[in-house]
């Protein structure tokens, strides 16, 4: 694992240990007001995201509409198969190149997901509270 994964997993359990010693409201405050800003903000970007990919959507339909672009459907259809072709062989190809473990992977590390867990489960109080927070702040964007 790398050092500043377990920098991050050591400064959220501190966190964590400092809201288990207050009280059940501070705590319940706390992670619903963090969960409300998580949620509020995921939405937000969600919404930016679906508002840009809708007006590119848009915009290259009026520009095939109005004739500024043409597209060859026939090509467009036959593109995908080769690019999963030269995407599987370029992807085959590092793979063997590195070797079958390397720390260069994107793959979240198995340790990791076992202590997010287990800290999930040793403050469900948190993680509740947390959750409802952000599905207020999701529904409020």
């Amino acid at each position: 694992m790398s050092q500043l994964s377990m920098k991050s997993v050591k400064s959220v359990k501190s966190t964590f240990k400092k809201l288990d010693n207050n009280s059940a409201y501070v705590q319940i405050a706390v992670s619903a007001g963090g969960g409300f800003v998580a949620g509020f903000v995921f939405f937000r970007i969600s919404k930016l995201l679906a508002i840009c990919v809708g007006g590119a959507i848009l915009t290259i339909e009026l520009a095939v509409q109005s004739g500024i672009v043409t597209i060859d459907w026939n090509k467009v259809l036959r593109q995908p198969d080769q690019a999963q072709n030269r995407a599987e062989s370029s992807a085959n190809a590092r793979a063997l190149a590195r070797g079958p473990f390397s720390p260069n992977d994107r793959v979240l590390d198995p340790e990791l997901i076992d202590k997010a867990k287990q800290l999930v489960l040793s403050s469900a109080r948190l993680s509740v509270a947390f959750l409802g927070g952000f599905l207020l702040g999701f529904g409020f964007a």
